[in-house]
């Protein structure tokens, strides 16, 4: 009896470590060790928590908070996670909820057009914008030359901007005075930002040499850059003062002498109005008189004589990529303008969104939508939620193609062009970047070693090092988690 009550206890010793271990779920023939990324043998779940976890006690943990999760899109296990329900807040990979519900509610192939109307009585001329935040000067100048054709030169008219789809609120709730005053329109132009081009001057002490785009008198470029010696650091900067509404972009900085030219961006007050004033001198040139400038509706009887559009795919693809923050704002908007068929708010495209994720069982309790764009720190969700979405976008064939030919690619393109570069992760991972001050956040699909697709998201925030160190420890998370194969 005795020998039988031994046995028993050994067997059941054995299971209870069994099922404690984080490998029992893929029980089978071990495979031969591989190399992580690290350096170190990766060959399951369980070494993988290993390193995870190393990195974040070594790097971050106590001072720091973060949110992990990791699961296989084919198996659907978790692969790993730390505090997976840890509402955070999310920055930039906010997005992902922006761009899903959009290519969800809205559809890839819908068109986001800019149109021309005259009034009954061909006295004033109309300029409608309707989302499209990658209008441009180009655009302009070709609506201004199709609409000419259907006007009479030499008689005067007056010129209107229709703000009538999106609401009057240039700013989302909960957004930093001292973030770049970016504002939100329904009638953009050039990202609604000046674009300062600076050269280096002939030597050193010299005035840089800066030139903008667009061009148009709607703005003044104050230029305080110099030329610095040859091996000097960049410090050039493009910025209109908070608040200031003067339109005055000062630039400011060295840049050294034979260095190569940078670009900047600066925003605009009421870029609205930068698009009408360039629309306007477009119809001069085409001989149009034009007189006043105003905002106004177009009437019931207006008709129209010129459009241009862009399909909404293309939209969500900068969006994302780049991690535009007017192109996310005005997906937002036009998802408030579809969803009431009133002027498109950021409220009422919040209730949109919040509404696609529920249908994806993400309870309201589990995230918070101030924004489209990230920019807002009321926003808050989760490893896990992110998980969710990724996971429901990626069961939805159509939504799943269009979302990650989206997404930035490790060490290719968008915002992960210079990230990854060289490891097992460039040109496999895929994934959006968030990062503000003290925060940082990377999520998206990665393929394994063994080629299984996985999605993941990491959280991290209340750092007080550089972000510089936050992107590294999601790199090497990610290059994890190419290197990952299952025990067979």
């Amino acid at each position: 009896m005795s020998h039988l009550c031994k046995t028993v206890r050994v067997v059941l010793s054995l299971l209870i470590i069994a099922a404690g271990s984080p490998v029992a779920a893929f029980a089978g023939p071990t495979a031969p060790p591989v190399r992580a990324e690290s350096g170190v043998p990766g060959d399951s779940t369980a070494h993988l928590k290993k390193e995870i976890d190393g990195i974040l006690s070594r790097d971050f943990l106590p001072a720091t908070t973060a949110g992990i999760k990791v699961v296989s899109l084919t198996h659907g296990d978790t692969i790993y996670e730390f505090n997976p329900r840890l509402l955070l807040v999310p920055a930039s990979t906010q997005k992902v909820f922006t761009a899903a519900a959009a290519l969800s509610v809205l559809g890839p192939e819908r068109e986001v057009a800019t149109t021309v109307a005259l009034d009954a009585a061909a006295a004033r001329i109309y300029l409608k914008g309707c989302g499209d935040s990658l209008l441009s000067a180009a655009d302009l100048t070709a609506l201004a030359s199709a609409a000419a054709q259907k006007m009479e030169k030499g008689k005067e008219y007056a010129l209107a901007a229709d703000l009538s789809c999106f609401d009057d609120l240039y700013r989302g709730m909960g957004w930093m005075w001292d973030d770049d005053e970016m504002m939100i329109s329904p009638l953009s132009v050039n990202h609604n930002a000046v674009s300062v081009l600076v050269q280096p001057g002939p030597k050193a002490g010299a005035p840089a040499v800066v030139s903008a785009e667009p061009r148009t008198p709607y703005y003044t470029l104050e230029n305080l850059a110099r030329t610095g010696g040859s091996g000097d650091p960049n410090s050039i900067q493009a910025s209109r003062r908070p608040g200031e509404r003067e339109n005055v972009v000062t630039v400011t900085g060295a840049i050294a002498t034979g260095s190569s030219p940078v670009v900047r961006q600066a925003s605009v007050w009421r870029p609205e109005l930068m698009a009408l004033a360039l629309f306007r001198d477009a119809l001069r040139a085409q001989g149009i008189k034009v007189t006043t400038m105003t905002t106004a509706p177009a009437p019931a009887g207006a008709t129209e004589v010129a459009r241009t559009s862009r399909r909404l795919e293309e939209l969500v693809r900068f969006a994302l990529k780049t991690s535009d923050n007017v192109t996310a704002e005005s997906l937002l908007k036009l998802l408030g303008l579809h969803a009431t068929g009133k002027p498109g708010s950021a409220e009422a495209g919040s209730v949109v969104v919040r509404g696609y994720l529920e249908k994806q069982g993400i309870a309201k309790g589990n995230v918070v939508v101030a924004d489209g764009s990230g920019l807002s720190r009321y926003n808050l969700s989760s490893a896990e939620t992110m998980i969710q979405t990724l996971r429901a976008i990626y069961r939805d064939p159509l939504l799943y193609r269009v979302f990650q030919e989206s997404l930035p690619v490790a060490g290719k393109d968008g915002t992960l062009k210079n990230r990854m570069k060289g490891s097992c992760a460039e040109g496999k991972l895929r994934g959006k970047t968030g990062n503000m001050k003290g925060l940082s956040s990377l999520a998206g699909y990665a393929t394994s070693a063994d080629g299984e697709p996985l999605a993941f998201s990491i959280m991290i925030q209340n750092y007080a090092v550089f972000g510089g160190q936050a992107r590294e420890f999601q790199d090497r998370i990610a290059k994890l988690l190419c290197g990952f194969r299952r025990t067979k």
